[in-house]
């Protein structure tokens, strides 16, 4: 395995013209495929169709001044889409900015609940993905820098999410429970999309109670490389974190898909740029016997221990909208008296209900 150059720069604000030489500098340090002639797929965050402010998808600005870049190195066309949790009818994701993006550049929006294909993803999981990725010769990973209350931090990788269209992705969480799980789930589908190249936003990030209803934080910077396990390691040691203690980070390297010994900096080392005061999701305290070998014995008792983990807390402010509900794998929760009740006996901890929730009515306890 060759060195994997990760290029982090400073950007400090959204205006189209200036993140396109920030990009260019990033694409000149760190090798980016050859798209003349070919079919691009730009696969950006959109978790829910938030405003650009909130911090929740990738900035338009930033996709925007990629498609420029594509268009200028001769591709000959360029594919854009995403799948929220809860996909409506014709989403093109209007309200983030990234439809009015596809108008202006001529970039194709896709629906990823129209045209997928199923996956195998493991001995015992398959699940449908965008048919996209097999349209595209070049697969790009554009993703915003938040925390996650299951995954920690999300970033490049988990992005690839997104390619599951809508609810098909709720049972792969019942499937996978444990974080371990999950992350191989993640990594599974990450591999699946082929993806040649990835760029995070994080020049406004999430802090706090990421990825949906977390706080924007700013720092300032944009990262690439065409390593997505890199550009998520290098965001990590950014956002405080030992990239140890990511699980999709940890499974990667336990792939042999990334080699943290391997990587380079050519502009900015993440340790020279990471924030002090970024509010991370808390992390349990690592150990070997707990998390490596009891559950081999244990694996009976798998969502015993998954359960210690704290349910989600409905609060007051709650309208009733019914997506936490939707959006449940475990069928946990239902409506009684005009309230939404959780049954935390059938609560898998995955945590969905809070990503969905779009009044912030959905609260999880400290050590997750």
């Amino acid at each position: 395995m060759n060195e994997t150059a990760v290029a982090i720069i400073r950007a400090e604000n959204y205006e189209v013209r200036s993140i396109k030489e920030k990009l260019e500098d990033l694409i000149g340090a760190t090798g980016f495929p050859a798209v003349e002639g070919k079919c691009v797929l730009i696969k950006p965050n959109v978790l829910s169709d938030a405003h650009p402010e909130k911090a929740i998808t990738t900035n338009p600005a930033v996709v925007e001044a990629l498609a420029i870049i594509l268009e200028e190195r001769g591709a000959t066309k360029i594919l854009m889409g995403d799948s929220p949790g809860l996909h409506t009818p014709g989403f093109a994701a209007r309200n983030s900015g990234l439809a009015a993006v596809c108008e202006r550049r001529q970039v194709e929006w896709q629906d990823f609940s129209k045209e997928n294909r199923t996956h195998r993803l493991s001995r015992r999981i398959s699940a449908p993905m965008a048919t996209a990725i097999d349209k595209a010769d070049v697969v790009i990973s554009v993703a915003k820098m938040k925390t996650h209350q299951l995954m920690y931090m999300t970033g490049c990788v988990k992005n690839m999410f997104g390619l599951v269209p809508g609810l098909n992705k709720s049972p792969m969480h019942l499937k996978a429970p444990s974080r371990e799980q999950f992350a191989k789930v993640i990594v599974s589908i990450f591999k699946e999309s082929h993806t040649d190249y990835a760029i995070l936003d994080g020049i406004v990030a999430m802090e706090g109670p990421g990825p949906a209803n977390g706080y924007p934080k700013r720092a300032d910077l944009l990262l690439a490389s065409r390593d997505a396990f890199a550009v998520d390691c290098a965001a990590s040691v950014i956002m405080g974190y030992d990239p140890e203690t990511i699980p999709i980070l940890r499974e990667g390297e336990k792939q042999g898909l990334t080699d943290p010994a391997l990587y380079t900096y050519p502009i900015l080392r993440p340790e020279d740029v990471s924030i002090k005061d970024f509010a991370r999701i808390e992390q349990k305290k690592s150990n070997l016997f707990v998390d490596l070998i009891m559950p081999i014995f244990l694996r009976p008792f798998r969502m015993r221990m998954i359960r210690r983990r704290p349910a989600p807390q409905f609060m007051d402010n709650c309208i009733r909208c019914k997506r936490c509900i939707s959006i449940c794998p475990a069928t946990a929760l239902h409506m009684e008296n005009g309230n939404v009740v959780i049954d935390k006996s059938l609560c898998i901890r995955c945590y969905c209900c809070h990503e969905m929730c779009p009044v912030d009515a959905i609260k999880v306890p400290a050590k997750t």
